[in-house]
């Protein structure tokens, strides 16, 4: 039954996974941070963590994408999350929407890092688990409570947001 197998999540770095490095002054990655935000909302759905890469986005390539791509087909799981920088999330999201079949797939991402404590990730991350539980096969993305399908979202780099192409 769909409501008992478990949600993948594959972990694939963006904001969401940064903490800031008081040596350089930069944003960087050390570990996920997905287990503690799991154990923090008091999550209860069943879960498979999967860390695929820990990457800024903008330093994604296609062989990156492809990656995803391969681990979306390849697990047995049917409902996967995919926490992901939003700089090119659009691109990786039309590569899984253009693939996949048989599965629903979400990807996530937030504006500020977890470690940073007001933070979008958990709201973000919440409503990727609603999505990905009651949303038919397809491949979405979600971010600030809105979903949006692969093939009609981009980014507003002007106000950060996402948005659908057309309505």
């Amino acid at each position: 039954m769909k409501g008992e197998e478990p949600i993948r999540i594959l972990m694939t770095g963006g904001t969401i996974d940064k903490e800031y490095d008081p040596l350089t002054g930069e944003l960087t990655f050390g570990k996920s941070h997905l287990s503690n935000i799991l154990n923090q909302v008091r999550c209860k759905a069943r879960v498979v963590l999967e860390e695929v890469m820990l990457k800024d986005s903008l330093q994604m390539r296609s062989e990156d994408r492809e990656e995803i791509l391969k681990r979306c087909v390849d697990c047995q799981e049917s409902r996967i999350i995919v926490t992901h920088g939003t700089d090119t999330m659009v691109e990786t999201v039309r590569v899984l929407g253009n693939n996949v079949e048989g599965k629903t797939i979400v990807l996530v991402g937030a504006m500020i890092p977890y470690v940073f404590g007001a933070s979008d990730a958990l709201f973000n991350l919440g409503c990727a688990f609603a999505a990905v539980q009651v949303f038919h096969q397809g491949v979405y993305i979600t971010m600030n409570g809105k979903i949006f399908p692969w093939d009609n979202v981009r980014k507003n780099k002007e106000s950060g947001e996402f948005e659908k192409l057309k309505d």
